[in-house]
């Protein structure tokens, strides 16, 4: 079985997140890019989050996008159980993207879609109210956005404007865990951007081009 050590990984911060959903179905199509050419909905699973220290609130996930190219996983997306994932993904393509909206390129690029259920128990699926918004990164371009305040590497209106000033955390770990029908994802970080207001996180992935000598 595949296991995924580094990619784009997307964190519902809380039911519904709708933003987050825009985001991760629109990054990465301008200029006539293709981001990804198929996407499978994986239910009912668990993506167990690690967190050292324990008081940087991020609770686990039980529900999955996983976003591929070429059948090769290229962005993660892990949502909380009580999410109406049908009814966020509808209102994703139905965003306006360019001159029409991205309902339409997914069909002109012919974007397909699959659903698995993996009938998993939840596990440790406590609510949090104060979860904080985070943002793993892999990659720089993608990291300059998040430090301005957005969720994407594409340039729009999505993401935590609410401090313009981060500060580096050198001793954070946070680890995902998840098993899916096709994949292991195993996605460590080893340290961290927070705002000053502390609603936002940015993990750095430890296995990314971010922690490669340049």
């Amino acid at each position: 079985m595949n296991i995924i050590r580094t990619i784009d990984l997307w964190t519902e911060q809380h039911d519904n997140h709708y933003e987050c959903f825009n985001g991760a179905f629109v990054d990465g199509f301008e200029n006539n890019k293709i981001a990804f050419d198929k996407y499978k909905i994986v239910k009912n699973c668990n993506c167990i989050i690690t967190v050292k220290p324990e008081d940087i609130n991020i609770r686990n996930k039980h529900n999955a996008i996983i976003f591929y190219k070429n059948d090769i996983p290229v962005r993660l997306m892990v949502i909380n159980s009580n999410t109406n994932i049908d009814k966020c993904i509808d209102i994703a393509l139905n965003q306006y993207f360019e001159d029409s909206i991205l309902k339409d390129l997914y069909q002109k690029l012919n974007i397909k879609s699959s659903i698995i259920d993996m009938n998993e128990e939840p596990i440790n699926d406590n609510v949090i109210d104060d979860e904080i918004d985070t943002g793993s990164c892999d990659r720089w371009n993608l990291l300059y956005n998040m430090l301005q305040g957005l969720y994407t590497e594409t340039n729009n209106a999505y993401g935590n404007f609410s401090s313009d000033k981060y500060y580096f955390i050198p001793d954070l770990f946070i680890k995902y865990d998840l098993k899916t029908d096709s994949e292991i994802f195993e996605i460590t970080h080893k340290c961290a951007f927070i705002n000053t207001t502390k609603t936002r996180l940015i993990p750095i992935q430890e296995n990314s081009p971010l922690t490669k000598n340049i």
